[in-house]
């Protein structure tokens, strides 16, 4: 008798730390995909308007304000704002020339 109680509590207690095993990876399962659309979320912004650039400056030549305007207009909310010396319009970062060309985009 005593073999079989010895033999139930070792088995509950390998369901136990089973389960909680489980519910861990589940919960990491469920941060890392949580994680992972937010990054999806910012790349396809980060396109969007990048595709949004590249299309102005190929129909001619654009200035600093439509460039920024057409990036601003491919993002989903927010205002582009100044940061070392670049305008920031969501993820990207650009820089203008002191005749207002676009030099470069950075993420």
């Amino acid at each position: 008798m005593r073999k079989a109680a010895i033999a139930i509590s070792v088995l509950a207690v390998a369901l136990v730390v089973s389960n909680a095993w489980w519910a861990y990876q589940l919960l990491d399962a469920g941060v890392s995909y949580t994680y992972q659309g937010a990054s999806l979320e910012e790349s396809q912004q980060a396109l969007s308007q990048t595709l949004a650039i590249i299309y102005l400056m190929s129909s001619g030549d654009a200035s600093r304000d439509q460039i920024v305007t057409a990036a601003n207009k491919a993002r989903s909310a927010g205002e582009p704002f100044e940061k070392n010396g670049f305008p920031w319009v969501g993820q990207l970062g650009l820089r203008f020339s002191d005749d207002g060309k676009l030099v470069e985009v950075t993420l």
